[in-house]
Parts: C-alpha cells; sequence; structure tokens
C-alpha cells in the first residue's frame, strides 16, 4: 500500500508519520520568520509574472484605473462644491412681513419683544419709507412709485436667529419661522434658506450617485481581476495539477494567484490616483480663472495624501477579493484523474 504524500503547505509547520496501524503527528516550532520570507517570496514571483506578459497586465491594470479614476474624480469635484458651500455667509435672515394697516407703535413693540427672544439674535426695524427708498433705488422706476397716492409697502421685520443656517439647523429655523408667523401682527414670515434646501438636494443627488456609481465600478474591476485570475489558472492549469499529485494544500496553490490580484489591485489603484491628479492639475487653471472673476479666495481641493492612500488600499482589498472568489472556484475544478 502506497503511503499518502503529505500536502506541502502543511509541511512547512508539522511533520507527519503514517504506519499501517498509528499515525504519530510531530510538531515542529512556528518560524514567523520563515513565513514571512515565504511570503516575500511568493509577492516579488507574483510581479515578475505579471512583467513577463507586459502587454496583457498593461491593459488590465489600465482598465482597473479607468474604472477607479471615474468615482474618484467625481469625488474630488463633490468635495471642491461642499467646499465652496462651507465658505458662503451662513447667518440667514427671516422676513417678517406685517400688516399693512399696522400702527407703528406696534410694530416697534413686536420688535422689542421678539430681540428678547433667546432663538433671536437681533431684529432690524425696517419702516414703510425706508421700504419704499430701498426699492426705488434697486427698481429704478422713481417717478412711478413717486406717484402713488400712499406707500403700499408694509413695515418690515428682519430676525437674525441665533443660530447658523446649515443642513442640521433648517429645521430648527423653519420652526423658529413658523412660530414667529404666528403673531397676529405678522401676515408672512419668509425665510431665505430656500436655496439651502435646493443645495442640499442637489449635493444628496450628488452623493448617492457616485455611491451608486462606485458600487457598479468596483463590480466591474472584481470582474475583470476575476477573469484575469481565472485566465492565468487556465494557463497554470499542468503547474496545478503537479502541485495537487504532489500534496500541496488549496491555500498553497491560492497564494501566488492572490498576490497577483493584489498586484493588480495596487498598480490599477496607482494608475487611477495619477490619473485624478493629472486632470484635477489640468483642469485647475481655467476653474482658477472663474474663481477670479468672482473674487472669491476659494482654493480649489485636490486629491490629497490619506485619499491617495485609502485608494491604493481600497483598490488592493478589491483585487485580493476578486482573486479569491475566481481562484477558489477554478482551483476546484481541477481534479486529480
Amino acid at each position: 500500500m502506497s503511503q499518502k504524500p503529505e500536502p506541502r503547505g502543511a509541511t512547512r509547520q508539522s511533520t507527519s508519520v503514517v504506519t499501517p496501524n498509528t499515525k504519530t503527528r510531530l510538531s515542529t516550532p512556528f518560524h514567523f520568520s520563515s513565513y514571512l520570507r515565504d511570503h516575500q517570496g511568493t509577492l516579488l514571483e507574483s510581479l515578475m509574472r505579471l512583467m513577463q506578459d507586459p502587454l496583457a497586465s498593461i491593459m488590465t491594470v489600465m482598465v482597473i484605473a479607468i474604472a477607479l479614476s471615474l468615482p474618484g474624480g467625481l469625488y474630488v469635484g463633490l468635495k471642491n462644491v461642499q467646499s465652496i458651500t462651507d465658505q458662503w455667509d451662513k447667518q440667514s435672515i427671516i422676513s417678517l412681513y406685517l400688516f399693512a394697516d399696522l400702527e407703528d407703535t406696534k410694530a416697534l413693540s413686536l420688535s422689542h419683544q421678539l430681540s428678547s427672544r433667546n432663538d433671536v439674535l437681533n431684529v432690524m426695524y425696517v419702516s414703510k419709507e425706508e421700504g419704499m427708498r430701498y426699492f426705488e433705488q434697486s427698481s429704478g422706476y422713481e417717478q412711478i412709485l413717486s406717484a402713488l397716492p400712499e406707500n403700499p409697502l408694509p413695515i418690515v421685520l428682519q430676525v437674525i436667529p441665533a443660530y447658523d443656517v446649515s443642513v442640521d439647523t433648517l429645521p430648527r429655523l423653519e420652526s423658529l419661522r413658523n412660530d414667529l408667523a404666528n403673531f397676529s401682527e405678522v401676515e408672512y414670515a419668509e425665510l431665505d434658506a430656500q436655496w439651502l434646501h435646493r443645495l442640499a438636494s442637489v449635493l444628496s443627488f450628488g452623493q448617492r450617485f457616485i455611491y451608486a456609481l462606485s458600487a457598479l465600478l468596483v463590480g466591474a474591476v472584481l470582474l475583470i481581476v476575476g477573469n484575469t485570475i481565472r485566465m492565468a489558472v487556465e494557463s497554470r492549469r499542468d503547474e496545478v495539477l503537479v502541485m495537487k499529485l504532489v500534496g500541496a494544500t488549496d491555500s498553497f496553490i491560492r497564494r501566488p494567484f492572490l498576490y497577483m490580484g493584489f498586484w493588480f489591485g495596487v498598480l490599477g489603484g496607482m494608475l487611477a490616483s495619477i490619473t485624478i491628479l493629472c486632470v484635477s492639475l489640468w483642469v485647475s487653471t481655467p476653474a482658477e480663472r472663474i474663481i477670479a472673476l468672482y473674487q472669491s479666495d476659494f482654493s480649489l481641493q485636490y486629491f490629497n495624501a490619506d485619499e491617495v492612500v485609502l485608494c491604493l488600499t481600497m483598490s488592493a482589498i478589491i483585487g485580493v477579493v476578486g482573486a479569491w472568489v475566481a481562484v477558489n472556484r477554478h482551483i476546484s475544478d481541477i481534479e486529480l484523474q
């Protein structure tokens, strides 16, 4: 009766002596340095195998880079939009349009009453005459407005809330606006934060679009890496059969293909980061001209070092996962006859 060969990966940690009647297992101490050297050798060997077929490897890396650079570029654009909004004036105003027949004394009394509230920072009183002068200057219809028999504009109280306007404080501002609108002297109350509603909706749509696009492209990268690893396994089918014949474990056979997926991910992430940086620098000149036209001190945001590291980490993980799925499936299909 022939003795069953020992698994090659397992023999690095233990040695088994098999007899017809008893099995005695002799354990050897685990050497972490040897373990690291084995992985380092496999890592470099996988890179050398990619360099042996440069055209196919470069094409695969470029496809991965294109798939990763698209959501990365959109992320940089969205980050700049959010940075612009952060520099905008965050002070909102609630305009209270009082009834036209309301007397000045009652309007001043209401102004003092609102100024004493804790959720109100300040109240500006705009009389009918001040409102008419401002409307004449802004509209350019001085002669037509001067011909009116009486001033039709109401007294306006401009209420400045005690907190800044933001997406988080918007419900509190709307609650304050509704509270002030319930005063009997107020005919209409307006909060000048509707732009924030629109901006928040646009940013939320942009974020979800980028997330959905990123998920689709990550799936595409997984398929690309998986298909490449599948072809690599098929091209080394005889080598895999020989390793199985001598008793190599699946983990030992799987290891070089996982490192191959790792290299595809890392190289694709590096090329994607370089592409994003180059495109950002290319569009920065016309973007800075537009910023100068608006006399703004806004500084463009680029793909920073932390984001580059995150991109490389994510791409490496995607490469390893794609290789793991592909190599597990195809190694199990290769059986000894």
